[in-house]
Order: C-alpha cells, then sequence, then structure tokens
C-alpha cells in the first residue's frame, strides 16, 4: 500500500471536506483528502443525459443568506444565475390542479390561517434555541421525546386539515422521510440554523440561482486546486488514533498524519472502524442520524413546453408519488429540463416497480399537472440516493426522537485528534451545501487552534 505523511488527513471529498482541506492549505499545512468514491463532491453530483446534457443531480440551488457558496463560486470563476420563477406553480390536490402565484397557494383563509400560526408557533421554538446546543434549551427533552409528525397531527397546532397535509408534505420534501421520524427538537434544529422554516419551505429563499455548471463544477474546481492531495477511490476502513497522531487506513492508501477530519455524512462515518472505539455518546450518535429516501428524475424536452403554458415548472403534489417538480432548464434555454421527486415512503414505494413501470407512473404523474406532452420527454434519467453505496439516502440526516437529547454533545466535540464536519453538524444552514462548506471551515479553524497554525 502507498504510504503517505501530512499534517492533516481529511476523510471525505464533499463540500465539507473540500472546504475544510481548503482552509488548511491556504494556512500553508500539508493535507491528504481521501474520497470513497470515483468523483469529488458527495451529495452534489453531475450527470449526463444521453444527449451529453450535463444535470446537476444531488444539492443544486443557491439562496439568500448562502454566502459562503456565493463567494466560493466568485473566487473559482463560476457564475451564477436566477432560477426561473415567471409564471404560475401548481398545487394539486384530490386530483385537481390550483394554480397559484407567491410563496403560499390559494387554498382559502382558514388554511391560509392555520398554516401562518403554525409556522409562528414552529419558528418561536426555533429561535428560543441555543444554536450550538439545542439540547440545552429548555424543555427540550420533551421536545426531543416527540416526534414533528406528533406535533402537525395535533388539532390545536394545525386546526386545518388541508394545512396539516400541506406542512406534512414540506416537511416530508425536507427531512425525505415522514415527519413522524423526526424528532420535534430535531426539526426545530434545522429551522434553528436558517432563521425558521419560512427560508427552508418557501424556494424564493431556497432556491434563488443556480451555479452555470453545476454546483458539482465548483466542487470539482475545489478539488482542481488541491491538486494530488485528493485521493479518489479511497474508502476509509480504519482510523487508529493515540497521543502521538492518526493512521487512517484506506483501501489503497495509509495516512500518518497530525490530526484528522472525518467529513463525510454520520451514518457512514459510522462503519469506520476506530481504534481505540469512540467515546459511547460519539459512536451511538453516528448510528442515529440516518438519512431519508429521494429519488430523483431528470425529464428533457427540445423546448420548456410549461413556459408556454405560463406555468413556471414548479409543482407540488402531497398525494402523489412524485411530489415536486421544478425548471432546471440551463442558462442556455435548452433543452427544457424538468427535476422531480420522490420521497420518503413514496420513494421506497416506487422504487420496488420494475424500470418501464416506474418510468410509465412517474410519466404519468408529470402529466397530470403539465398535460401530455409531459408524458414523451426526449431524455431521461433517474438517481436513486438510496441507491448509491457512498450516499445510502439524501439528501440530509435526520434527527430521531431521542438523538439530541441524549448524544447531541458529541455532534461537533472533537474526539483527542478526530474532528468532525458534515452539513448535519452545521449550526448555520444546517441541510445545505452551505452549511457543509461552514462545517469545514469551522473543523478546519479547529485544527489549525490545536496545532498553532494560523
Amino acid at each position: 500500500m502507498e504510504r503517505l505523511q501530512a499534517d492533516v488527513c481529511v476523510v471525505g471529498a464533499g463540500f465539507a471536506g473540500l472546504a475544510a482541506a481548503r482552509r488548511l492549505v491556504q494556512c500553508g499545512l500539508e493535507v491528504a483528502v481521501l474520497e470513497a468514491r470515483d468523483r469529488v463532491g458527495g451529495r452534489v453530483w453531475n450527470r449526463a443525459l444521453p444527449d451529453g446534457t450535463v444535470v446537476s443531480a444531488g444539492g443544486t440551488w443557491l439562496g439568500k443568506g448562502q454566502d459562503r457558496m456565493f463567494q466560493l463560486c466568485k473566487e473559482l470563476g463560476l457564475e451564477v444565475y436566477p432560477q426561473y420563477k415567471r409564471g404560475a406553480h401548481i398545487l394539486r390536490l384530490d386530483g385537481v390542479n390550483h394554480r397559484y402565484r407567491g410563496g403560499i397557494p390559494s387554498v382559502g383563509p382558514g388554511t391560509l390561517i392555520a398554516l401562518g400560526l403554525a409556522l409562528v408557533r414552529l419558528n418561536l421554538m426555533a429561535r428560543r434555541l441555543p444554536a450550538d446546543a439545542p439540547w440545552r434549551a429548555r424543555g427540550a427533552r420533551a421536545r426531543d421525546a416527540r416526534t414533528l409528525g406528533q406535533w402537525l397531527s395535533g388539532p390545536l397546532n394545525v386546526p386545518s386539515a388541508t394545512a396539516r397535509t400541506l406542512l406534512g408534505s414540506a416537511m416530508n420534501l425536507l427531512f425525505c422521510t415522514d415527519p413522524a421520524e423526526v424528532s420535534l427538537l430535531g426539526a426545530l434544529t434545522l429551522a434553528r440554523g436558517g432563521g425558521g422554516f419560512n427560508y427552508y419551505t418557501d424556494s424564493r429563499r431556497t432556491e434563488t440561482h443556480l451555479v452555470d455548471g453545476g454546483a458539482p463544477e465548483l466542487a470539482r474546481r475545489m478539488a482542481e486546486h488541491l491538486g494530488e492531495r485528493v485521493h479518489l477511490s479511497s474508502p476509509v476502513q480504519q482510523i487508529a488514533h493515540d497521543g502521538t497522531g492518526v493512521k487512517v487506513v484506506s483501501t489503497s492508501l495509509v495516512v500518518r498524519a497530525q490530526r484528522v477530519i472525518v467529513a463525510a455524512p454520520p451514518v457512514l462515518a459510522g462503519r469506520i472502524c476506530f481504534d481505540p472505539p469512540l467515546p459511547a455518546p460519539c459512536s451511538h450518535l453516528l448510528q442515529r442520524v440516518p438519512p431519508g429516501a429521494i429519488i430523483r428524475v431528470h425529464t428533457a424536452y427540445p423546448q420548456p413546453f410549461w413556459r408556454e403554458q405560463h406555468l413556471s415548472g414548479q409543482t407540488l403534489a402531497p398525494q402523489s408519488a412524485v411530489q415536486l417538480t421544478i425548471d432546471q432548464t440551463p442558462r442556455s434555454g435548452q433543452p427544457g429540463v424538468l427535476s422531480s421527486y420522490a420521497f420518503s415512503a413514496g420513494a421506497l414505494r416506487i422504487a420496488r416497480l420494475d424500470p418501464a413501470e416506474r418510468r410509465e407512473v412517474w410519466l404519468n404523474a408529470l402529466a397530470e399537472r403539465f398535460g401530455p406532452q409531459a408524458r414523451r420527454p426526449t431524455q431521461y434519467l433517474e438517481t436513486d440516493w438510496s441507491a448509491q453505496q457512498w450516499s445510502l439516502g439524501g439528501m440530509i440526516g435526520h434527527f430521531p426522537p431521542g438523538t439530541l437529547t441524549n448524544y447531541g454533545s458529541a455532534l461537533r466535540e472533537p474526539v483527542g485528534r478526530i474532528h468532525w464536519a458534515s452539513t448535519e453538524s452545521a449550526t448555520q444552514m444546517h441541510g445545505l451545501m452551505e452549511g457543509a462548506v461552514r462545517s469545514g471551515e469551522r473543523a478546519a479553524h479547529e485544527v489549525l487552534t490545536r496545532l498553532g497554525a494560523r
């Protein structure tokens, strides 16, 4: 096996690992980055449609307040362009398409009031959490013992059935899993980092711009600047650590370093063998932050025909297996590309179908919203993130009941010479590419402080 010596080893070449490595190299340290995949980017991924059109199949959009991502694009020479928003959105409920504009569907005053009050209550609870230690908040244990689904189903919390359907669907999309599996405290923790649920559930805030060439191109350029320090197809199997340093063993090389940053999703970090074993709170935490299920499909057409129908391409259908669509047409305007999604139990159900049947079900769902033309794409590309060996789901891990109050203190706490980074551990923009970058830079700062570097 090849053997390397470095100041710091970074495990994972997603945005968290690349941001950490970039900061460390800028400060003069020697870094080795080990990535299990044969590409960089982690949960961002550029894929080619059969005609060669490149589409971003993972993290894709930038939004308000995502300053580090916008700054990195500027530093690395990538332009961003606005998301197409003109035209009406569609909400499909009980087999009927409802057109609306702006951020809130036209679902009647009673439903709107119920939605607004529920979000106000959730946001007030989130605002009271300490950003870096939500498990210390007053009432944290009671909220961690309760699921988000239980709170949403309470008639006093959300008195309108339609409002419960819409909020439940929004949370399902956000966590890629049933709200019944997410701790209320865990959900509030995510909201706390973005300034409230309104941020995460409003595409006018989270999906304002796309990167020309795709967000994965930003990851590629970050890795390009790191050069031969990045080692692909090198899944880490073991990390040995003691008072003198760390030894990181992958399938292809061994790195000896002073410190290591594990910048992998918790569910994957928990599969690494640590010697000596991690403290119990840390070990248990890594086993308790699972990702949800998500299938994403790109369909391409000669033109974005929905624009001619005065539609934005954005739709929500809570009762469909394919709950969400959004316009992902390239900056050039051709071909027209729709990005559509199945989440949670819907994704699991549709994944069991054979490919031809799944495609038929999927295209029928699009046709219900956009008409028969949607059933005839020139290109069709599926990405099942649960089937990806080095993701096991997407797009973020969630906190089930009891996780944060029992094990949350280990979320960012270094274990000797081992440091942690991932979007799940971010205190700001948790769950987004922005959160991943911020977590990597925070871990790099920890290492620099320990090494006495600047």
